[in-house]
Parts: C-alpha cells; structure tokens; sequence
C-alpha cells in the first residue's frame, strides 16, 4: 500500500495554525478594548483545544459589553 505525500498530513494543520493566528491577533486588539489580559486571550485563541471553547466566551463578552453600552429601554 502506497503512503499519501507527507504534505496532506500538515496541511489541515498549516490552515488551523493560519486561522488561529488571525483569530489571536483579533482577540488581542478585541480584549483592550474590553479591559482584558491581552496576552492571555491571543494565548487562549491559539491552543487548538481550548480556542473553540473559548471563542464562545469571546462571543457571550462582546455580546455582553455591547448591551452594556446601549441606553437603558423605558417602558
């Protein structure tokens, strides 16, 4: 049986690295505009197994921050 050229083996790992260093730089810049550890969110965003659950926190923070910033409703 015939081995697959060693590229198919790193390529879903090159796009997942491409993809979370995008999202690390996102969630930097994201995080000091929430007054967060900077560090620790792009650090977060990297980790393969930790990034998808933590970008549900991401979401829920920004989600938060922005119902925070709009004016109260009057009944």
């Amino acid at each position: 049986m015939q081995q697959p050229p060693m590229f198919f083996g790193f390529a879903p790992l090159v796009l997942w690295a491409v993809i979370g260093i995008g999202l690390a730089i996102g969630n930097y810049f994201l995080a000091r505009r929430l007054n967060a550890n900077s560090t620790l969110w792009a650090v977060l965003s990297l980790i393969p197994a930790v990034n998808f659950v933590f970008m549900y926190y991401v979401g829920y923070r920004v989600v938060y921050a922005v119902l925070d910033r709009l004016p109260p409703r009057s009944a």
